[in-house]
């Protein structure tokens, strides 16, 4: 008597939904990987226009520095150095309003438009690309009141010099401080402000 082999069973298609489930995980994660990667390199890339940001403000500060030993009387207001004689009104977070606005150019009028620092068009040094930053600066003098630096009336440095002058005499009188704010207007509509004291 012949015996007959079973029929084969019926195939269910098991293999292809896990298949297609697995498949449909790893297209979620690629996608998650994609994602992460590209906030990534957008947060890099802010990083590094920060950056050269502050490096461009450097350009104001040194600019503002030259007014200042200028030889321009700094017991009154200068606008051909963008210098107010007395300490600015500012925000709450220390920015003079001056450099607050549109487009500060002659800063609240306490300074003069060729002093704006463009570098939309020039090229950086040694580079064929242009930076592409414009930047507002004003020095204030922190004092109350124009006239003769007074130390009740003017911020003087915390730390004043102990010693003696070049020949061995009495020290010198203290001197003001000076602010120098720097607007850094940069690509795709970033703004930075940078600030420095120094006394002269």
């Amino acid at each position: 008597m012949r015996k007959h082999s079973p029929l084969p069973r019926r195939q269910r298609g098991i293999i292809m939904v896990i298949a297609l489930i697995t498949l449909a995980i790893m297209m979620v994660g690629a996608v998650a990987a994609l994602r992460a990667m590209n906030a990534t390199l957008t947060g890099a890339g802010n990083v590094g226009m920060k950056r050269d940001m502050g490096n461009q403000a450097e350009i104001a500060l040194r600019k503002a520095m030259v007014g200042l030993n200028s030889g321009v009387a700094l017991t009154s207001n200068a606008t051909s150095i963008n210098y107010s004689a007395t300490m600015l009104p500012t925000t709450p977070e220390g920015i003079p309003n001056a450099l607050l606005g549109t487009t500060p150019t002659t800063v609240g009028g306490l300074g003069a438009a060729s002093n704006v620092v463009d570098l939309t068009a020039a090229p950086a040094y040694g580079t064929a690309i242009a930076p592409k930053v414009t930047m507002y600066y004003v020095i204030d003098r922190l004092c109350r009141a124009t006239g003769d630096m007074d130390t009740g009336n003017c911020l003087t440095p915390s730390n004043p010099s102990q010693g003696t002058d070049g020949s061995g005499g009495i020290p010198t009188t203290s001197k003001p401080v000076y602010r120098v704010t720097v607007r850094v207007d940069g690509p795709r509509g970033s703004q930075s402000f940078y600030q420095a004291t120094l006394s002269n």
